[in-house]
């Protein structure tokens, strides 16, 4: 290479690289200007701060942030867990009967008496007792069925039947025309519930006593002389009879219900407005109820350190006849 050719070749190299610093400097510049613009948009340049306050402050965002979303999670937990709550207790309010839908400082009020009515129209399970009716009706069927079973204890069974249907209807005849003649107030109003049903009872109960002492028993009597031949007629009487305890198992299943009403108006104060309610001098064993139910400002404590948590329903206390000796309090 001559001298004349390396000098042109630096001499290119030279402007090369005078266009590349050049463009450098157009691109930084333009950068700066960008950069500056932003700032100036944003409010200016930030202010120099420590390290250690930066972190301080990053970290207190990061808690606020934080929070904000726990506290969000746990509202939502916890409305849905009222939504659950909410729907829970409307349907227990839903299976309520129409005494349970009478105000509550009425129904506290006259607790005692309506448990009392219950006692009295059921005095024992009726509806276990007509079913067991049927089932002494079977076997006496079985024993006529039976002719190597002497007719002593025929007998027998025949007299157990006639003691026990006895027992079954001792139920009281008319009470709500003597004790609650046409009352529309609210024992009246229990008296017609329990009332209704148990003189359906009595009067089925009425019509079997007849067909067992006027047909039955005598039918089965005349057995001994005419011996089983004479059966069909038998079986014939105790197939009406099955009929009429079947009907009578009916109407026991009615008041049964009734009863339950009864009770369910009696006890369940669960969402009750109790307020304005005098209790001094009530019984309120038994009585169940939740934290949405409102007592009187001074039975509120009293009422809470007698109650226990009730093993069959979640949230609901009943009082107690002895009391608690650990107040149950509203969050357990």
């Amino acid at each position: 290479m001559t001298g004349n050719e390396s000098r042109g070749t630096d001499g290119a190299d030279r402007r090369h690289t005078d266009d590349l610093e050049a463009l450098l400097t157009a691109v930084h510049d333009d950068l700066g200007v960008a950069v500056n613009d932003r700032l100036n948009a944003l409010g200016g340049p930030p202010e120099l701060r420590s390290p250690d306050l930066v972190l301080d402050r990053l970290l207190a965002a990061t808690h606020r942030t934080l929070g904000t979303s726990v506290n969000r999670r746990l509202s939502r937990d916890v409305c849905d867990a009222l939504a659950q709550r909410n729907t829970a207790l409307q349907a227990h309010l839903t299976e309520r009967g129409a005494l349970s839908h009478r105000p509550a400082a009425i129904r506290v009020k006259h607790r005692e008496e309506a448990l009392r009515l219950v006692r009295l129209y059921w005095p024992r399970d009726l509806a276990e007792a007509m079913r067991a009716a049927v089932r002494i009706v079977q076997d006496l069927c079985d024993l006529l069925s039976d002719t190597a079973q002497p007719m002593g204890h025929v007998d027998t069974v025949l007299d157990n039947l006639r003691g026990h249907l006895e027992g079954i209807s001792q139920l009281p005849e008319s009470n709500r025309r003597l004790q609650f003649p046409d009352r529309p107030d609210y024992l009246g109003a229990v008296e017609e519930t329990l009332a209704s049903p148990a003189e359906r009872l009595s009067g089925e109960l009425h019509s079997i006593r007849e067909l067992l002492d006027e047909e039955l028993a005598p039918t089965i009597e005349a057995l001994e002389t005419a011996g089983r031949s004479y059966l069909f007629g038998v079986n014939a009487i105790a197939q009406d009879l099955m009929d009429d305890l079947a009907r009578g198992c009916e109407e026991a299943t009615a008041l049964a219900k009734a009863v339950a009403e009864v009770e369910q108006a009696s006890n369940d104060f669960v969402g009750a407005d109790l307020t304005n309610a005098q209790l001094e001098g009530l019984l309120l064993d038994g009585i169940l109820w939740d934290d949405t139910t409102c007592w009187p400002p001074e039975w509120e404590m009293r009422v809470r350190h007698a109650s226990l948590l009730c093993d069959e329903e979640e949230g609901i206390r009943v009082v107690a006849a002895e009391g608690s000796d650990t107040i149950v309090h509203a969050e357990a």
